[in-house]
């Protein structure tokens, strides 16, 4: 069997199809497994093991000839949008569709009530594809080992890293609260980023043991440091994802989203921090530019004391 899985994007969300891909291949070992995703995403998915071809996305119509030449028998769509809809009916092939749980998203941030299934979207891809008689083997996310060696960040200490990013500004931890968690640990602290972040964080007073690499690592450079980092703090953002992926500790500040949405840190040792009894929460289902209130309280008020604390208490263990 010819297998064509669609997962265009975001990072975190194509990490998140490490499972199924390893269970696809390994209980379907005669299937052929193509993936195609965006360029970036596939940095992510360079070596892995399971995959026949990785396609990154252009969306020509050279790109679909191709895809077409290749008589698939299968097309799993991860994604399901407008993109992944067009590109899945394309084909003449049997279709397997991820349902996604919007309504009770909109739901929980429209009036606050949860119907939401409580499962996470890992265990959702699963239910995509049962007609093949697939299931999870409970192992977790996997990404390739990526070394980095850089001057710029070097300690046979045990370290924290702090992702200061975040596709949305409402799911982003506030600079000066970043400053006040790094500054706060008697340890090597990394902060990683883009160049935007960079840009966000780049008045803050740092103490010594502070490293600011926002802006100056790849991708899969960010993904190697956080491999071996004893705790990462982090928002609802792709690092999270990457720390999952690599059984790091997760300490996980979730602003405008809430992990409800099925979309935790999945099968590593995590902690979620919220703001409890915020009538306002969750305000989006995937973030946006600007609190609407104007107080931005689902981040601000976190328990920054208990954050420090937990940290000091992992690297203390370490």
């Amino acid at each position: 069997m010819k297998i064509l899985l669609i997962r265009l994007s975001s990072i975190g969300d194509v990490i998140l199809t490490t499972p199924l891909l390893r269970c696809l291949k390994t209980q379907l070992p005669s299937s052929q497994l193509h993936v195609i995703t965006k360029p970036l995403s596939a940095q992510l998915l360079q070596g892995n093991p399971f995959i026949d071809s990785l396609i990154e996305y252009d969306g020509s119509a050279l790109q679909l000839s191709e895809l077409h030449s290749q008589h698939y028998d299968c097309i799993i769509d991860l994604h399901n949008n407008h993109r992944s809809r067009r590109l899945r009916r394309s084909f003449p092939c049997r279709s397997l569709v991820y349902r996604k749980e919007n309504f009770a998203k909109f739901i929980l941030v429209l009036l606050k009530r949860d119907i939401m299934s409580g499962r996470h979207v890992v265990d959702r891809y699963f239910d995509a594809v049962k007609p093949l008689g697939v299931v999870n083997d409970g192992k977790g996310l996997e990404l390739s080992p990526f070394s980095f060696q850089s001057p710029l960040f070097s300690t046979s200490r045990p370290f924290v890293v702090i992702a200061c990013g975040a596709q949305h500004e409402t799911k982003r931890i506030p600079p000066d609260k970043i400053a006040l968690i790094a500054n706060s640990i008697d340890a090597p602290v990394a902060l990683l980023g883009d160049n935007s972040d960079g840009l966000r964080i780049r008045h803050l007073a740092l103490s010594s043991n502070v490293v600011n690499l926002c802006g100056q690592t790849t991708l899969t450079e960010s993904a190697a440091i956080i491999s071996q980092a004893s705790a990462v703090v982090t928002s609802d953002s792709a690092m999270m994802h990457v720390a999952a992926a690599y059984r790091r500790k997760v300490l996980a500040l979730w602003g405008s989203t809430s992990p409800r949405f099925g979309f935790w840190a999945y099968a590593t040792d995590r902690t979620d921090y919220t703001v409890p009894s915020l009538p306002c929460w969750p305000c989006r289902r995937m973030g946006s530019s600007r609190c609407p209130k104007g107080h931005f309280h689902c981040m601000r008020n976190q328990d920054y004391n208990a954050i420090v604390s937990q940290l000091k208490s992992i690297l203390s263990a370490n």
